[in-house]
């Protein structure tokens, strides 16, 4: 049994279809990758997003089970949790991450690839801005970007999720998968003790699936942008999505710069207009 344990948005799916389809052992699947990147487009054989899952399904080939789940619990807890109850027989693939950018980004990443991000993601918090929001969509656009930007107040237990790892399991980050793909597919499949195709297609495949991450990569690519543009030249920029300027908002608030959000609800998208909406620190 294999058990691939990511933060949602770190390409489980992807790693499942991949152990599947290049691999002599295992059935594959008829599936392609879809339009905003994701893989989606199939039916994961045990993806538990509960921690109780695991007392009601104890034998599986491969299990993608995410931290956190809708447990709510934090990622350390989470992690924890899950792997008490594997059996000492799992080939366990972790996928972690190692800088807050990689924590970051793939915030960006689970928002355009999961359906319901902000309502899973945010749970209670619209009735914490007002008593009669029943969803995110009742939010006010300044809110939810304030809201979507404290979701990375839970940066560094993310980046503490490494020290649980076991010293036989194998630990990967998303971007040993966005960089370094055949490579770490590969490492995976002797890992599990799975045999490589021979007609395996892993470099077009990863062609054809790079290209579907590429509009996210370049979002982000410009959230560094816009960051450094406050230190240096000054720069302007496409429209973000409202993630993306959660993010900015975050990052600039983890150096001590507070911007003024109330109504704000079209970002800025130059450096002149972001300084304009800086009321605490550089500027």
């Amino acid at each position: 049994m294999i058990t691939i344990l990511f933060p949602a948005g770190a390409f489980g799916s992807t790693i499942e279809y991949c152990l599947r389809n290049f691999s002599l052992e295992l059935e594959s699947i008829e599936t392609s990758v879809l339009d905003n990147g994701s893989m989606h487009s199939f039916n994961k054989e045990f993806h538990a997003k509960l921690i109780d899952e695991f007392d009601q399904f104890d034998n599986w080939e491969i299990a993608t089970p995410v931290y956190p789940g809708f447990d709510y619990l934090d990622p350390v807890t989470t992690v924890q949790k899950i792997t008490n109850r594997l059996s000492a027989d799992q080939k366990l693939i972790l996928i972690h991450f190692d800088t807050p950018s990689q924590v970051y980004r793939n915030c960006l990443f689970a928002y355009h690839k999961i359906n319901e991000y902000a309502n899973l993601s945010l749970k209670n918090k619209p009735r914490d801005w007002n008593s009669d929001y029943n969803c995110v969509a009742d939010m006010q656009t300044y809110e939810l970007r304030e809201a979507l930007s404290f979701l990375m107040d839970s940066t560094d237990n993310y980046l503490q999720v490494i020290n649980q790892a076991h010293a036989d399991w194998l630990c990967v980050t998303p971007d040993d998968i966005l960089y370094n793909f055949k490579n770490t597919i590969i490492t995976m499949l002797e890992h599990c003790n799975l045999t490589l195709d021979p007609a395996n297609d892993i470099d077009n495949f990863y062609k054809k699936w790079f290209e579907k991450q590429q509009y996210i990569i370049e979002e982000f690519q410009c959230i560094q942008k816009i960051l450094k543009s406050l230190q240096g030249q000054s720069s302007e920029w496409a429209p973000l999505s409202i993630m993306g300027e959660a993010i900015v908002q975050y990052c600039l608030r983890s150096q001590g710069i507070e911007i003024a959000c109330y109504g704000l609800d079209q970002f800025p998208t130059s450096t002149e207009e972001l300084k304009r909406v800086i009321i605490k620190g550089t500027q």
